[in-house]
């Protein structure tokens, strides 16, 4: 199963490039967003499994839904590979607002899991997988 992840030059590290981006021709190519949304578009309920049932899956699908209902992917379908990263980011360049993805998760483990994790924790995350992720909320519990 393929994952859901960047290509190396994304996010763009030169400044013409960050200064051009979204411009075609002179900015990074920007094509890969539709095949991330077909990609996780594609998969079905029983990719889920790969997050091994009990908590561990039960907090990824409350994280799954936010994502797909707030950035617009196709569904709530990720799994413990995909970088957690491009989940939060949405599946197009002209992304929704994925401060309100974040919002909305930090006010779902406050409500149902009494975790409020610093900014420290979520800094450690930049490059993690949502298995990481998913696995480091429940161990600050």
């Amino acid at each position: 199963m393929d994952i859901l992840e960047f290509p190396p030059h994304f996010p763009p590290t030169d400044k013409w490039k960050k200064f051009f981006i979204g411009v075609r021709w002179l900015g990074p190519d920007l094509s890969f967003f539709k095949t991330l949304k077909e990609l996780q578009a594609n998969r079905t309920a029983a990719d889920m499994s790969q997050w091994g049932g009990g908590e561990r899956q039960i907090l990824a699908e409350k994280i799954s839904q936010i994502l797909h209902v707030q950035l617009g992917w196709r569904s709530a379908l990720f799994i413990p590979q995909d970088i957690a990263m491009v989940a939060f980011h949405g599946p197009r360049f002209d992304f929704s607002d994925p401060d309100a993805a974040f919002d909305d998760i930090v006010e779902m483990l406050e409500r149902d899991y009494s975790l409020s994790p610093p900014s420290s924790f979520w800094e450690s995350m930049g490059d993690a997988t949502l298995g990481q992720l998913v696995d480091g909320l429940l161990t600050l519990r």
